[in-house]
């Protein structure tokens, strides 16, 4: 399992969990930037290479280690997750030293795709996957993500760490009404709910509202709850 690991002190550690797509731990990049006094790790969930690391335990259970390692070691955590990895960071969110959850467009639904393999391809165009530096998702995975979402979903009724989710009212990959039913699930006393607009999946790429929402993210993390 590949880290990256940007270090300060004093903070608490941000765990980012990636989505199912091909550019994984990329997906944060926009989000570093607004970041660097921070220590952020980005824990690679699959081996994109590998088509037989396709049992989604496997993936969760490399996100509970990256959690569970950081607690031992007395570190205070903040979890974001994109997409699948919404589901993750909300599956993660009940473990020791976990003190917010931040979701980001989280596929606790794909109401609109007739099929997993469709979430993938909806990221990209043709011309995008012929141009991409990225290499493709095996097959393999489309069940591990679908068994994934499936067995990992519920754990939002246990959430009760200070919880925020944002997503775009222009999603074509995941709906936004996913996130309203979602929300009203998860108990935690203190919750917010953003709906973008104008805003597509990839939230933080948006040249008009990604910026914005980071900001909102590093406020959220910053401020003291009451």
């Amino acid at each position: 399992m590949n880290l990256f690991n940007f270090k300060q002190k004093n903070k608490p550690v941000i765990v980012c969990f990636h989505g199912f797509g091909r550019r994984r731990k990329d997906e944060f990049l926009p989000l570093l930037e607004y970041f660097k006094d921070y220590e952020v790790i980005i824990p690679e969930l699959y081996n994109i290479e590998d088509e037989t690391d396709s049992d989604w335990t496997h993936w969760i259970n490399r996100a509970e280690k990256t959690v569970t390692d950081l607690a031992s070691e007395g570190k205070r955590i903040i979890l974001i997750g994109f997409s699948m990895g919404g589901v993750i960071a909300s599956y993660c969110a009940t473990k020791p030293n976990v003190e917010k959850l931040i979701l980001l467009a989280p596929a606790f639904e794909y109401v609109n795709l007739g099929n997993a393999t469709e979430f993938v391809s909806s990221f990209f165009d043709k011309k995008e996957k012929d141009e991409s530096p990225y290499p493709e998702l095996p097959s393999s995975f489309t069940m591990t993500f679908t068994n994934l979402v499936n067995n990992c979903k519920p754990a939002v009724e246990d959430i009760q760490v200070p919880t925020c989710i944002f997503h775009g009212l222009e999603d074509n990959v995941i709906h936004y009404s996913s996130s309203r039913k979602f929300y009203k699930k998860i108990p935690a006393k203190i919750k917010h709910l953003y709906l973008v607009e104008d805003v597509t999946h990839r939230i933080m790429d948006d040249p008009l509202h990604g910026e914005f929402t980071i900001k909102c993210i590093k406020t959220f993390i910053e401020e003291e709850n009451k």
